[in-house]
């Protein structure tokens, strides 16, 4: 990481590309958002949305452009050197990054073998360094926070969709960050189980969490973001408020929004 820079802005992509073969996944993406800031990241599949957030979060290294991350350039490898398991220096920086920069995926990547207690303990365990008792402690005030403390000695396989998505939550809460990802957090569920995953991130979006957040759930993103980001092809097409977006400039942008509402 290099010295830090002025601006006050919590995370700023810069001129950010990246290609998987002959495939511009990313095409010269810039954006940048502010503490507590809520924005919801649109656009139809293929557009570059999911690979936007695993570049944030160092999961996929960029092949062109800069990270910037509370105030300080993030500089991971890059391209084929790009090992997640090569300097032991490199990989503590890369741990610490990430439990600054919290993420839930579509498909919740919880551990089966874990109960839900231990799901959050393990972060607290072995990124911040937290002895059993203290970690456990913290872990079932995150599962009570989520309304899954009555859970928290079942392992995966006994929870609902829903419920394991809240587990995922909670695990990278437990980690203090500030900054949240969501990758299309509720496409996965059954329809009655969405509810309940959007009402937590509205709670934290009540609390001041700073979300980045690619979703299709255009009324959460109308009633919850601050600003919404339209991508296609690799591209930000459109960015403003949700008023914005009730009357879009742009062609393409129209057009997505009426073939989804």
């Amino acid at each position: 990481m290099s010295d830090p820079r002025p601006g006050g802005l919590l995370l700023e992509l810069r001129g950010i590309r990246k290609r998987f073969g002959d495939l511009q996944v990313l095409d010269d993406v810039s954006l940048s958002i502010a503490p507590g800031e809520v924005v919801c990241v649109i656009g139809p599949s293929g557009s570059g949305k999911s690979t936007l957030l695993r570049c944030v979060n160092f999961l996929t290294p960029v092949d062109e452009g800069e990270v910037w991350f509370e105030g300080r350039r993030i500089e991971p490898p890059r391209h084929s050197s790009w090992n997640p398991f090569a300097g032991r220096p490199q990989v503590r920086e890369l741990t610490r990054l990430r439990a600054r920069i919290g993420m839930v995926f579509q498909h919740f990547n919880v551990f089966p073998h874990l109960t839900a207690c231990e799901n959050v303990m393990l972060g607290l365990t072995r990124v911040s360094g937290l002895g059993k008792a203290e970690a456990r402690e913290r872990a079932r005030a995150q599962l009570e926070r989520i309304g899954l403390l009555d859970k928290a000695d079942e392992h995966p396989a006994r929870l609902s969709g829903g419920q394991k998505q809240r587990l995922a939550i909670a695990r990278a809460l437990a980690l203090g960050p500030t900054l949240m990802l969501f990758d299309e957090a509720t496409s996965a569920l059954d329809p009655e189980l969405v509810g309940g995953v959007l009402a937590e991130m509205r709670k934290l979006a009540q609390d001041g969490m700073t979300m980045l957040v690619v979703t299709h759930e255009m009324q959460f993103a109308m009633e919850v973001a601050d600003r919404v980001v339209f991508m296609d092809h690799g591209a930000i097409v459109e960015q403003g408020t949700p008023e914005h977006f009730r009357d879009p400039g742009n062609e393409r942008t129209r057009a997505f929004l009426s073939a989804i509402l």
